[in-house]
């Protein structure tokens, strides 16, 4: 019953968390046009891809580090985490200062910064199993995010995109804030040698590279395609294209929200032998069916509701909407093995699925990008469904091994 409390208040959560800026899509969408909605998807890949960058999967670190060795030291694990975030950060930092010289990329950079500080703060609650003042965060930053941005492109007449991704930054900077505050005051171990910090530091490395494929491969699969786009086709195509998988993303936002209130317990379950591995593949099974489920509830709705919603420039969104959907709703099998070899430290075997997943993804997206825009979202159906088969093997393998 816990887990389906947890579940619950993570999922109301997420839910509000997003409402706010899913009202913005349509302030937005007037507001920018088809091709400034474009071009803003164009620089928020660059956010994505610092966030992978700058982050050497801390919250993975965070996690692993709490379950298996406790709570008394994991200030060490952010402490360094946040250090070699802030590093990394400032190289780029230099580079865009000497050779770039683009203010939108600085807003960019720090904007990533600050959203990795406050995704380790968010962590940590959930480790905490601390679903409210989760929650509250959450909803706290869609709020502060929608006042913002609004205020920004309501005072401010010109580069309004550049003003958007401003708000941003302003809004992880502020949420960041916030939840370190509450954070700073349950810390029990404050200080450490610098022998700690090395050690800290080598295990994040050791444990957070393998995963920089992992995540470099959500990165490609997630963003990489507004690139091709944005130089291959026109801004209104990737506009259109940009906010059919933006609208999509609420079903991930629910399967993401649903995945971090039942992961402690799964892994719970692991290691109480309650979830063997007969019963992970039961619920993979299972699982099936629900990219069909999800995508067939997308492919009913009237276009005619998407365009009042959106504004007459975005006829033809629900086409990328229903395609998305259904390459989203195979992140549950994805999840229900992954999550399983997660938690056997499996990372390389993660990492090397990330990468043919990627491989297979490039190729057809290279490919797809020849022929026509309405061609292109299905190079994401093709990379998800080919990496599940060798998942299931894996974790076939793994359940072998350990016994």
């Amino acid at each position: 019953m816990s887990a389906l409390k947890d579940s619950a208040i993570y999922l109301v959560g997420e839910i509000f968390s997003k409402i706010f800026p899913f009202l913005l899509v349509p302030y937005l969408s007037r507001k920018l046009g088809v091709e400034g909605y474009g071009e803003l998807s164009y620089y928020q890949t660059y956010i994505a891809l610092f966030i992978v960058l700058f982050s050497m999967a801390q919250e993975g670190a965070v996690t692993r580090y709490f379950y298996f060795y406790g709570k008394n030291s994991l200030n060490l694990i952010v402490n360094t985490g946040y250090s070699y975030t802030l590093t990394i950060s400032t190289i780029f930092l230099i580079i865009n200062l000497c050779f770039f010289k683009s203010t939108i990329l600085l807003y960019a950079i720090l904007a990533a910064v600050f959203e990795i500080f406050v995704t380790v703060q968010l962590t940590i609650r959930q480790c905490q199993k601390k679903a409210i003042e989760y929650t509250t965060i959450k909803i706290l930053s869609g709020v502060i995010s929608v006042l913002i941005t609004i205020f920004m492109l309501e005072f401010f007449k010109t580069d309004l995109v550049k003003k958007r991704i401003l708000a941003i930054l302003v809004t992880n900077i502020l949420i960041f804030l916030i939840s370190y505050t509450l954070y700073k005051n349950e810390i029990k171990n404050k200080k450490f040698s610098f022998y700690h910090y090395k050690k800290a530091l080598l295990y994040l490395l050791n444990l957070g590279f393998p995963m920089i494929f992992h995540h470099m491969s959500f990165y490609i699969k997630g963003q990489v395609d507004r690139i091709f786009i944005y130089h291959k086709f026109s801004e209104v195509d990737l506009g259109l294209y940009a906010m059919g998988a933006n609208l999509a993303t609420v079903l991930m936002v629910l399967i993401n929200a649903v995945n971090k209130a039942t992961l402690p317990y799964y892994y719970e379950g692991i290691k109480l032998n309650r979830i063997t591995i007969k019963r992970v593949h039961r619920w993979f099974f299972l699982s099936l069916i629900f990219p069909f489920i999800v995508s067939m509830i997308a492919f009913l709705i009237p276009e005619n509701i998407i365009v009042w919603i959106l504004g007459h420039q975005f006829v033809g969104t629900k086409y990328y909407i229903v395609i998305f959907v259904f390459s989203i709703g195979l992140a549950v099998p994805y999840a229900i093995l992954v999550n399983y070899l997660f938690y056997y430290g499996k990372n390389k075997i993660i990492a090397f699925c990330s990468i043919a997943s990627t491989i297979i993804y490039l190729l057809g997206l290279v490919g797809l990008t020849f022929t026509k825009i309405e061609y292109v979202p299905y190079a994401s159906v093709l990379a998800a469904i080919t990496i599940l088969p060798f998942l299931f093997f894996m974790t076939k393998k793994v359940n072998i091994d350990k016994d």
